[in-house]
């Protein structure tokens, strides 16, 4: 197969190799080549290490692929830009993909299914749209059924990520929050989707009550067996409609989860009537980090706008959304 090459003297081959895997561009799904005096490597893009680049034939790697990007066939100059990660709910995958590679994602779905074995359904995302929290899903490869079985903190989740939101990269967010949570606590989880976070603390902790409400009937419908398979009915209470009308039939809390991060900001009263004095809020958004000491402010005088002084906060980055943006959580104390 014709690729890429670096062509590299013997004796600076190791120096290279290492190089090339830090930056990810060694191929591993063909065999490296040599000579009586270079070293041949294939790799995915150009790079300027000093050394002849060129473009020659490699026959394929005889050892099991392990990374998918090695078994996409794609233009060179594109391969640079196939992402190294992707989510995995279940059986099902989902990979964000920039324009340039649409065209080519019925390939990366099926190299993705096929060095994932759990994974029998591969789906683009399109992003999250809507009240109701629904992530935009493309199928590019396998099953249409997207309603899986998901594992974490050793608790199960029937999830459907066509028909709302979930995403398993706050696992250990998850269980951060989970961590505060204290014997009797009540705690309303306002955005609580299939229940990841009640459900947890539910299970885990000790509290009264945790009242988890969701606005999206299908989400409301899986948080329902969820609390059933997990056999916390009693302890986790389900509510289906907007977190700001459930919560005048809910009494005061302890603790409010706000994990609505395109516009938790419009929903700050609930908290600032609900929680009892010294109550927690766990506040998530997504900033660019440069306004993140403005939104800050903000929050402040939201919060005094409705009457509640802030004791202490402290803001933290949760993970990368993209290039500029960061999913941030803030925890609040209010007095």
């Amino acid at each position: 197969m014709e690729s890429l090459a670096i062509v590299v003297p013997k004796r600076k081959a190791e120096q290279v190799r290492r190089k090339l895997m830090e930056k990810d561009a060694l191929r591993t799904d063909l065999q490296i080549d040599s000579d009586a005096k270079n070293v041949y490597f294939p790799v995915s893009k150009h790079l300027d290490l000093g050394f002849e680049i060129i473009t020659r034939e490699f026959k394929r790697s005889k050892q099991p692929v392990s990374d998918y990007r090695a078994m996409v066939e794609l233009p060179d100059e594109l391969r640079h830009m196939l992402p190294a990660s992707f989510d995995i709910i279940g059986h099902v995958g989902i990979v964000k993909l920039p324009d340039e590679l649409l065209e080519y994602g019925k390939e990366i779905g099926k190299a993705i299914a096929a060095v994932n074995k759990p994974i029998r359904t591969v789906c683009l995302d399109e992003g999250v749209k809507g009240e109701t929290r629904t992530r935009s899903l493309k199928i590019l490869y396998g099953d249409k059924d997207t309603l899986t079985t998901y594992k974490e903190h050793g608790l199960t989740f029937k999830v459907d990520p066509r028909t709302m939101f979930f995403s398993p990269r706050l696992a250990t967010e998850r269980k951060f929050v989970a961590d505060q949570v204290t014997l009797g606590e009540r705690v309303f989880d306002m955005f609580a989707g299939v229940g990841p976070f009640s459900i947890l603390i539910g299970k885990t902790k000790s509290p009264e009550k945790v009242f988890a409400c969701d606005i999206n009937e299908r989400a409301y419908e899986l948080l329902c067996e969820n609390i059933r398979l997990n056999k916390i009915e009693g302890i986790v209470e389900a509510y289906l409609g907007d977190a700001r009308e459930i919560a005048k039939k809910l009494p005061t809390v302890n603790r409010v989860i706000m994990n609505l991060p395109h516009s938790a900001f419009e929903y700050l009263d609930v908290p600032a009537e609900k929680l009892a004095e010294e109550g927690v809020i766990h506040y998530y958004e997504i900033l660019d980090q440069s306004v993140m000491t403005a939104r800050i402010a903000e929050i402040r005088k939201k919060l005094q706008s409705l009457g509640r002084e802030v004791k202490d906060l402290n803001a933290r980055t949760v993970k990368s959304y993209s290039p500029t943006m960061r999913y941030i959580a803030i925890d609040i104390v209010l007095l």
